[in-house]
Order: C-alpha cells, then sequence, then structure tokens
C-alpha cells in the first residue's frame, strides 16, 4: 500500500476516516510518477503531519516507498485492519477473517509498539 492512498481511506464501520497507520514493513520500489499529482491533498501519512507541511523532495521519496505489512487503526471505534502483502484488509466485522486475523497477531504482536495496542480494539490485549 502507498502512502498516498492512505488518505482516501475510512473505517468501513463507523466511516471514520481519523485512522492511524502503524508500518511493519516497508520497502521502497523505485516508480516514474508525476509527484505532483499524487501529492497528498491534506495529510502526509509518511511524515504524519498536514500535507501543505510537506516538501516536493519528501512526496519523491515517499512515492516510491510500499507497506507490505503494518497495521491501520480508527481512533473513532478502535477497530484494526492489517496491511497483509501490501492489501489492506479493511472490512466490516462480518466480512473479516478471523483466521488471518489471528496470524497476523500471532506474527507482529510483539513489533506493535504498547502505545498502538492500546489504541487496538482487542480484548485479550487490553484486559493485560
Amino acid at each position: 500500500m502507498r502512502y498516498y492512498f492512505f488518505e482516501l481511506l475510512a473505517c468501513p464501520e463507523c466511516k471514520s476516516d481519523d485512522l492511524i497507520l502503524h508500518e511493519l514493513d516497508v520497502k521502497e520500489d523505485k516508480v516514474d510518477l508525476d509527484v505532483e499529482k499524487i501529492k497528498c491533498k491534506e495529510k502526509c501519512s509518511y511524515q504524519r503531519k498536514p500535507a501543505n507541511e510537506v516538501s516536493l523532495d519528501v512526496c519523491r521519496k515517499c512515492v516510491n516507498l510500499d507497506v507490505i505489512d503494518g497495521v491501520i487503526i480508527c481512533k473513532n471505534c478502535g477497530r484494526w485492519y492489517p496491511i497483509i502483502d501490501g492489501i489492506p484488509r479493511m472490512l466490516n466485522d462480518k466480512y473479516r477473517k478471523y483466521h488471518e486475523d489471528v496470524e497476523f497477531l500471532k506474527k507482529y504482536l510483539n513489533k506493535i509498539p504498547s502505545n498502538i495496542k492500546s489504541l487496538m480494539k482487542i480484548p485479550e490485549l487490553n484486559e493485560k
């Protein structure tokens, strides 16, 4: 998932666009794109600041970065969504694959910082 796609996402459950991106694996993949056309409009997920505060030089680096694995957390409702093999798995609860979520957590739970874990709506995590 490219960083510049992130600002287009919204939580499928509560429809909020107040999302947090936490990258677990990022790869560089050179692409030839017109940075001025795809530059983020409102918020830069790569720099985590308003897009108007980010230089085009930073954008030129960002367009070549691909988030392979990560987690997206909705700050409004606490739901979390894995990014697996570059694809955000942002599905309504009734369509989520429980076994896929469990495998993702087994693989990455120790790599997710506690401040991010505390935002994730996972009853077993938040009871500890």
